[in-house]
């Protein structure tokens, strides 16, 4: 079992010499791992240390750094080995330690029950200390966001090694992923680890009825291994003088397989999906990546090198835009009728695809005091001054003035839109690049007053907004 495990952590030692990095700091996060959860073992009986190693192996193979990589060895030795992220920050440095630190629970220890937290309720002590920990996990990944990839590698492998648990506790785990962890990684732009940990949780929730399936999507790769190196090669030959420097096949997800055909046949039986009926939808991406030249330049190169060079190989049948990269593509079948969309990307635009945006232009999206809200889409509008606030899509004026603040959204009166003269009532949904000025009742000292009734909570949708009436209207019953 040792030598595997020596085995497995040689997998990041090559992958870092191959790429000319020093191996000296993520040897001594190994070393330091290993003794201390040296005591540990998992549900299945595996050796503890197994885990984070698996986990910064994902890491390491999205070539995540080696603060990254270390932060991954150590990120569940605060939690579950008494060890302290300041400890971590003496020997590792305080980037590694607040990786930890984002992605480490709150223990019971250390809970203290948050009274102006509407998802908070004593009775569900567990559920309230799950709560926390996410919370902790938005706010300090918005200050260091590589803490969230840690969070995605841990809870992809916990989901791929979950069959010992029982299968009320892993549905359990599905739905605590769907509310966390899927929509963050939507929002930083994710694609690996937002397809992957989704993938891993549709195989858990059917498994039940997806053995067939999965046979047959297994097998439909399987006849088509031949096919696509023949694409592969064709493509990277006539690609060898363009702009396009490197390309990738990626099989789409058998989630993302199942959920295509779901919309063309409409509660289609998983059970009886045939290998035919996946002939109907996209089954392979194919990123093209280039370094230099403009998008629309090298777009024209690559439709004309199909049309012309591939001709007999492959068709063009459509262009769209991802549903999630939000990036134009086109699709392409083959002579066999599998079908493929062909991304054309920049390297920078491939990595941060693959691993997210973690420059910090996304934390607008995430919001740990508006929870609900995590995974939709937003809007952006502007104050009466002309600063910009990002809202979700469906919120109303009177989400916009809780937004600005709790007592702007109590005083409110009406809402002056795009300097319109007309009054704007509290239910009004406003839309992406409105400029917004709140006005409030005031009582005889100028003094904002409180102007809320119960026929609000119908009108707002944030959570923001809800835990402002409920304990607005709370302490009124006290009184």
């Amino acid at each position: 079992m040792l030598d595997k495990i020596d085995e497995r952590f040689e997998v990041i030692k090559s992958r870092f010499v191959q790429n000319g990095y020093s191996t000296h700091k993520i040897e001594r996060a190994f070393e330091l791992a290993r003794l201390l959860h040296r005591d540990q073992r998992r549900l299945d009986g595996q050796l503890y240390i197994t885990h984070p190693l698996e986990v910064a192996i994902i890491l390491s193979n999205l070539d995540f750094d080696e603060d990254v990589v270390c932060g991954a060895l150590l990120h569940d030795v605060v939690e579950d080995c008494n060890y302290t992220t300041k400890e971590i920050e003496q020997h590792f440095g305080k980037n590694v330690a607040s990786m930890v630190d984002c992605v480490s629970a709150i223990d019971k220890e250390e809970y203290v029950f948050n009274t102006d937290d509407i998802y908070e309720d004593q009775n569900f002590q567990k559920a309230s200390i799950e709560e926390q920990s996410f919370k902790k996990l938005i706010a300090l990944g918005k200050q260091n966001p590589l803490g969230f990839c840690i969070k995605f590698a841990d809870r992809l492998h916990n989901l791929r090694t979950i069959a010992s648990f029982p299968f009320a506790k892993q549905l359990e785990k599905v739905k605590e992923t769907e509310k966390w962890i899927i929509p963050i990684a939507k929002a930083l732009n994710s694609e690996y680890f937002y397809r992957t940990i989704k993938n891993e949780c549709f195989k858990l929730v059917h498994n039940q009825e997806i053995s067939e399936y999965l046979w047959q999507y297994n097998n439909y790769h399987s006849s088509n291994v031949q096919i696509i190196k023949k694409i592969e090669g064709k493509l990277q030959e006539v690609c060898l003088n363009s702009s396009i420097t490197s390309l990738h096949i990626i099989p789409v997800r058998e989630y993302k397989v199942y959920e295509d055909l779901n919309k063309m046949f409409k509660n289609i039986n998983i059970r009886k999906i045939s290998q035919g009926q996946m002939l109907k939808v996209a089954t392979y991406n194919i990123h093209l990546v280039y370094e230099k030249g403009e998008f629309q330049d090298v777009l024209a190169e690559v439709f004309s090198l199909i049309e012309h060079k591939l001709s007999g190989q492959v068709k063009l049948i459509d262009a769209n835009v991802g549903s999630f990269t939000k990036k134009p593509y086109i699709q392409i079948e083959d002579r066999f009728k599998n079908k493929y969309n062909v991304y054309v990307l920049n390297k920078s635009e491939n990595i941060s695809l693959r691993n997210g945006t973690l420059d910090g232009q996304n934390s607008y999206m995430l919001d740990e005091e508006d929870v609900g809200s995590l995974g939709q889409d937003f809007i952006h509008v502007k104050t009466r001054s002309g600063e910009i606030k990002f809202i979700h899509k469906d919120n109303t004026v009177l989400d916009f003035a809780f937004k600005l603040h709790r007592d702007i959204g109590l005083g409110f009166q009406y809402a002056i839109i795009n300097g319109s003269k007309t009054k704007s009532p509290p239910y009004t949904r406003l839309f992406d690049g409105d400029q917004v000025d709140i006005v409030v009742a005031r009582d005889e000292n100028n003094e904002i007053k409180n102007n809320a009734n119960l026929k609000w909570f119908a009108y707002v949708s944030s959570d923001l907004a809800k835990k402002c009436l409920i304990k607005e209207f709370e302490k009124q019953m006290k009184n």
